[in-house]
């Protein structure tokens, strides 16, 4: 009748042997993982008892004469384990619930194949190609000869790709950026993959998107931290070295960073030949920048919103001429200096500055000038000289902020010294 008050009771110093033997094999690490590995264990005890319990039911001619009362043989360390407590299932177990984290030098070892394949098989090709004429040229046979240069050539061009990639001379860390040149770093942005994007609505997996979205994310955060970078100054500047290195991306992120703030923002896409800004908000209007330059008085007319987060702007229009510039444009200063006095932060997006003479130049008209380079891909090259240009007679503060990080390296973490 309370044989399963006596199999309760039988049941503690059952578990607390099985703890210590479990503590003993050093199977558990960690609080976590341990309390899984508990749970478990008392489910498994539990079906135990239940097929205890249908194996042992109290006899009917017994009428209740004698209690009966089942008990338990404490399991030892010198014991085998039962069978669903045994330790390579739990192992399978705990390793499908931990996310595995991939492998930085993996990740590099990588990104280098990629950039060195194509270069690769060229060389290998161009020996190859050369040896087999030579051969043909003698008379030997080719196809006897071909192994053998394919193996020079294949050796040939594993030095050349190993030497071209060991002398990459790109940011990767703070060192490669020169300590010593006065470079100040605002901080890096983590790069934005597939898997990232698919979180987002469908109409909004854009780095935009990734900030009005996911104002939690890392993405977002960095760029939270750019514009408190630039709070103090009034007009910024982004400009990149090269093309395609994220100068619009990060004009944006961090002017609706900044919105999300709650200060007053306006973004004028200064690169009236390439319209980065005007194509990603998808916009193509007839008359832009170019033209608000000319009518500095009347700038309130040329500005239009975002659709999704309300962000003001001023697109660019196709030029008239391929001969005109924005900052050839009379009322060009002047319409910067109008729009400063109705925000509190102007966003320029600028050209690539070593591009032409024009990003540098309007760039020099900022109260600060960030300069965006992508990790592991822009080269130290570029960027003093991109430096070097910004700096010849102008009073501008001058910032890098890198962009496209890979997930794992610490390079976003860095802050100016």
């Amino acid at each position: 009748m309370h044989w399963r008050m006596h199999e309760r009771l039988n049941l503690a110093p059952w578990r607390r042997t099985v703890d210590n033997s479990v503590r003993a094999q050093g199977t558990c690490r960690g609080a976590a993982k341990w309390g899984r590995k508990q749970r478990r264990i008392t489910l498994n005890v539990q079906s135990q008892t239940a097929k205890q319990d249908a194996s042992s039911q109290p006899n009917d001619n017994d009428n209740g004469a004698g209690e009966q009362e089942i008990t338990t043989t404490p399991l030892t360390t010198h014991d085998a384990a039962p069978e669903g407590l045994a330790a390579a299932p739990l192992r399978r177990r705990r390793r499908a619930f931990e996310p595995r984290q991939p492998s930085l030098a993996l990740s590099r070892v990588k990104r280098a194949l990629r950039r060195q394949a194509g270069p690769f098989f060229l060389a290998v090709l161009v020996i190859v190609a050369i040896g087999c004429g030579f051969e043909m040229l003698s008379g030997a046979p080719v196809e006897l000869a071909l192994p053998l240069w394919l193996a020079i050539g294949a050796g040939a061009a594993l030095v050349v790709t190993l030497f071209r990639e060991l002398n990459r001379n790109t940011i990767v860390s703070l060192s490669s950026l020169g300590q010593h040149r006065g470079y100040a770093v605002l901080g890096a942005a983590p790069e934005l993959n597939a898997a990232a994007l698919r979180q987002l609505p469908p109409d909004a997996r854009t780095p935009l998107g990734c900030v009005t979205w996911q104002p939690a994310s890392a993405f977002a955060a960095s760029f939270r931290d750019l514009q408190a970078a630039v709070a103090p100054d009034g007009v910024v500047a982004f400009i990149a070295p090269g093309v395609n290195e994220g100068a619009t991306t990060a004009a944006l992120c961090t002017a609706a960073s900044a919105m999300q703030q709650g200060r007053r923002v306006i973004v004028i896409d200064c690169d009236v030949r390439r319209r980065s800004l005007t194509r990603a908000l998808g916009r193509d209007p007839s008359a832009g920048v170019m033209e608000a330059a000319q009518q500095p008085d009347a700038w309130r007319s040329f500005v239009d919103h975002e659709d999704e987060t309300g962000l003001p702007f001023i697109a660019a229009a196709a030029p008239a001429s391929p001969w005109q510039t924005l900052y050839g444009a009379p009322g060009f200063e002047a319409l910067i200096n109008k729009v400063r006095a109705e925000y509190d932060l102007v966003v320029l997006d600028c050209p690539p500055a070593l591009g032409n003479a024009e990003g540098g130049l309007i760039a020099r008209l900022a109260h600060r000038c960030v300069v965006v380079t992508v990790w592991d891909d822009t080269p130290l090259s570029a960027v003093r000289a991109a430096m070097r240009m910004l700096r010849t007679r102008s009073r501008v503060t001058t910032a890098l902020y890198v962009n496209r990080v890979p997930a794992g390296f610490r390079f976003g973490r860095l802050r100016p010294e």
